[in-house]
């Protein structure tokens, strides 16, 4: 009898297992697209989940292409002295109805208050999603490796690997993103 129940139960639980599998396959799917969308005026771009999104420096209509598939704030980590007009910058996102973040970090020389302001906002789910972008995505690698591990309980190894492709390449901030998860593993607020 027990074996009956068994086999009805993983009949049962079987359809659901593969609508679950169909499930995560449409919904990186949407990702993709959305990627491919963004592709063009962001490089390095890549839609990690349905929380972020990250890439270099946008270009053109980036910003309409993000808030027209559903971004709701971008998130830059460039500094003023890049040669990029944050005013203007903060304009384009505005005028398409996103919100707009800086935290302008020096990629030789990254502060531990300035990781901090970045979960603060990558954690407030009102910004999701969001579009993470600085230079060339080195920065970017590096704040969402230490998102990944203190936030989401991600190994340090996973994390780098994903910092690795989303363009992290500086041992220096490997090293400051390894030091912050070191401090604050596990001190998620």
């Amino acid at each position: 009898m027990n074996l009956i129940l068994l086999f009805t139960l993983i009949l049962t639980l079987n359809p659901a297992a593969g609508n679950a599998a169909e499930s995560v396959q449409a919904n990186r799917a949407r990702l993709d697209k959305i990627q491919q969308t963004l592709s063009a005026e962001v490089p390095r771009v890549l839609c990690l989940d349905d929380d972020f999104a990250t890439g270099a420096q946008p270009v053109g209509d980036a910003y309409a292409k993000a808030a027209a598939t559903g971004f709701r704030s971008v998130l830059s980590l460039r500094t003023a002295n890049e040669g990029l007009d944050l005013a203007n910058e903060r304009a384009k996102v505005e005028r398409v109805k996103m919100r707009y973040f800086n935290i302008p970090v020096v990629s030789s020389a990254p502060q531990v208050q300035q990781a901090d302001e970045f979960l603060r906002l990558a954690r407030d789910q009102s910004n999701h999603p969001m579009l993470v972008t600085c230079a060339s995505a080195n920065r970017v690698g590096a704040f969402m490796m230490i998102l990944r591990v203190v936030d989401q309980g991600w190994s340090e190894e996973k994390a780098l690997q994903e910092a690795v492709r989303i363009g992290m390449t500086s041992d220096k901030l490997k090293r400051f993103a390894q030091d912050y998860i070191a401090a604050h593993r596990g001190q998620r607020n």
